[in-house]
């Protein structure tokens, strides 16, 4: 499936943003060439990346401003211009048309050939806004389809915010070298694979909360669901890193 023009552009502007690093980078493009679809929404659904980071990252290196579409009111002489079907493959939604200006959100601003079409389209300058693409979608089901949706409760967790911030920048790598012959001592594990001796998993951090006395049983401390809320994202990031390599070996020949 051959890639859209811009996705060069926008790979390396979000390199460039630090939200990913390379090798995330490698599988959502081995993912996006094999089943299609948006680099945005892919990168969000394979969790390198939550909706709201991917929007204020482009937000702040692009100068856009970010919109939520959840209150936005339907514009039917607007929507009846454009196809829903050309919205929903491009990751557009037309919000209102005033003085020959028409708002759009966007989930990749990089599209232009897509804002000169709407702007042909609609005979109007176009001012772009970024919005989620799960909330683009969500806003094309709704109005131009009569779909209901569900309320969506967009949350400001600190704690996930920094649990991301630092490890950013983790890199994971394969030990490729042979295993210790029989009799040998175990070498020392790479400084590169130390995480996995290190998180214990959420069930080892809830038994070892439950085991700890009475009292505990009115509940869990702040301390200790920050801790556990930690260890949730490190193993949704890495099953997430692990899922993807899987599939690129695979890919490449190395797994059947």
């Amino acid at each position: 499936m051959a890639l859209r023009p811009n996705v060069a552009r926008l790979k390396d502007l979000l390199l460039k943003s630090g939200i990913i690093d390379e090798f995330q980078m490698r599988a959502a493009m081995g993912r996006l060439e094999q089943w299609g679809g948006r680099l945005t929404g892919v990168i969000v659904e394979m969790g390198f990346c939550d909706d709201e980071t991917m929007v204020q990252t482009l937000s702040k290196m692009l100068r856009l401003e970010v919109v939520h579409l959840g209150m936005v009111q339907r514009d039917g002489a607007l929507l009846s211009k454009i196809d829903g079907e050309f919205c929903q493959e491009h990751g557009v939604f037309p919000i209102s048309l005033q003085n020959r200006t028409a708002l759009v959100a966007v989930s990749d601003p990089t599209e232009l050939d897509t804002i000169d079409f709407l702007s042909s389209k609609l005979g109007a300058r176009i001012q772009m806004v970024i919005a989620a693409e799960s909330e683009i979608q969500a806003a094309i089901g709704k109005h131009f389809r009569g779909q209901a949706v569900p309320a969506t409760k967009r949350t400001n967790n600190k704690a996930r915010d920094a649990h991301i911030e630092a490890t950013s920048g983790t890199v994971f790598e394969l030990d490729m070298s042979a295993p210790p012959k029989p009799g040998e001592a175990p070498r020392e594990q790479s400084p590169s694979l130390s995480w996995m001796n290190k998180p214990p998993s959420a069930n080892t951090m809830l038994d070892e909360f439950l085991d700890e006395g009475d009292e505990k049983t009115e509940g869990f401390t702040a301390e200790e669901l920050k801790r556990l809320e930690s260890v949730y994202e490190n193993q949704h990031k890495t099953t997430s890193i692990l899922r993807a390599l899987q599939v690129l070996l695979t890919e490449k020949g190395y797994l059947r």
